[in-house]
C-alpha cells in the first residue's frame, strides 16, 4: 500500500479535524529532535489521546550527553514542548 493510500485508510477510520499544514510548520522543530538523536541522546514525542487531561502530548530528552538530567513534560500545544525541549538540550549538553 502506497503511502498516500494507507493515509486516506487512517483518515476514513480516525477522521481529524487538525490540518496538515500545522504539521508541516513542525518540521524545523522535528528536525532539531532528529539532530538531539543523532547526537547520541534520545528524543521521544508521544501523543495519547486515551488521556482525560488536555495533555495530550509528552515530549522527552535524555540520555547522551546530557548525563543524569532529563527534560520530560505534557501538554496541549507541541510547538512550545518542542521548543522547551530544544532550549533544555542546548543548555544541558556538555
Amino acid at each position: 500500500m502506497d503511502d498516500e493510500t494507507l493515509l486516506q485508510e487512517l483518515d476514513r477510520r480516525c477522521p481529524s479535524t487538525r490540518d496538515h499544514a500545522a504539521w508541516k510548520e513542525l518540521a524545523p522543530l522535528l528536525d532539531g529532535l532528529e539532530k538531539i538523536g543523532r547526537s547520541g541522546s534520545h528524543a521521544l514525542v508521544k501523543v495519547d489521546g486515551d488521556r482525560t487531561d488536555a495533555g495530550v502530548y509528552t515530549v522527552a530528552v535524555s540520555g547522551g550527553r546530557l548525563g543524569e538530567t532529563f527534560f520530560r513534560k505534557d501538554g496541549t500545544h507541541l510547538p512550545l514542548l518542542l521548543r522547551e525541549a530544544i532550549a533544555f538540550y542546548v543548555t544541558h549538553a556538555n
